[in-house]
């Protein structure tokens, strides 16, 4: 049974599909099959990958923009042999009557995990508290089954680890605050130009410029999340 993993964040721009890409493309590289679910209506994933005629990635794309996903496609996850799948959620979450809320809470609900990408500037950090109330309302719906949540600090500068530093300690206030279980993961991920110039050919940053350190990066993430996932059980 495939671990299934919803990237996701109210805000716009914090690198869901980024997030969501580069760690496929690892998690491939290193033997696992893997899907890509993209469900964002903006369809960035397939954009991504349509910008190399003949597909490179180590992982397959799926799109489905849809409020259905947890209905329709947990069946598919597993009669395809997948190892983990990625869910690439629209942004707009937290607007109860928004499309793209009912899109990201399907992903919820057919996930074992949230990652969320948040950058590290005082709102983005505090803004990340609005998907909240989405992942109370989804947490009712599982009936007490446990939605593991998983934050990653991306997009910070490269000299400046104070932001990273205060961007943990401000999401841990506001989760704990409200008695959601996260994990504010160590890697971050900085803003580095490899991360914009990869998508452009269609590629992942372990595959456009293997030694850069955005590639060591996403290596490194790639490695935490899987710990991670084997500490919850999950066997990947």
């Amino acid at each position: 049974m495939p671990y299934v993993i919803a990237v996701a964040n109210q805000k716009g721009g914090c690198g869901k599909t980024t997030i969501s890409m580069n760690l496929a493309a690892c998690f491939g590289r290193a033997g696992y099959k893997v899907l890509v679910v993209d469900a964002d209506p903006q369809a960035s994933a397939m954009q991504w990958r349509n910008n190399r005629e003949e597909s490179e990635l180590p992982f397959h794309i799926l799109p489905f923009p849809f409020p259905t996903i947890h209905k329709e496609l947990p069946a598919q996850f597993e009669q395809a042999g997948y190892d983990v799948v990625l869910i690439d959620c629209p942004p707009g979450a937290a607007a109860a009557a928004d499309r793209k809320a009912d899109i990201t809470r399907s992903a919820l609900l057919a996930s074992h995990a949230l990652l969320m990408p948040v950058r590290p500037t005082p709102l983005d950090y505090q803004a990340a508290a609005i998907i909240l109330p989405l992942l109370q309302d989804v947490s009712f719906l599982r009936q007490g089954t446990p939605l593991k949540v998983f934050l990653v600090i991306n997009g910070r500068l490269p000299a400046n680890s104070r932001l990273g530093a205060e961007a943990h300690a401000a999401a841990e206030a506001i989760f704990t605050a409200e008695r959601m279980p996260i994990r504010v993961l160590n890697t971050e991920i900085c803003s580095r130009q490899t991360f914009a110039e990869a998508p452009a050919v269609g590629q992942a940053v372990i595959d456009y410029a293997p030694l850069s350190k955005a590639s060591v990066e996403m290596r490194k993430l790639a490695e935490e999340v899987l710990k991670c996932l084997n500490q919850t059980g999950a066997g990947v």
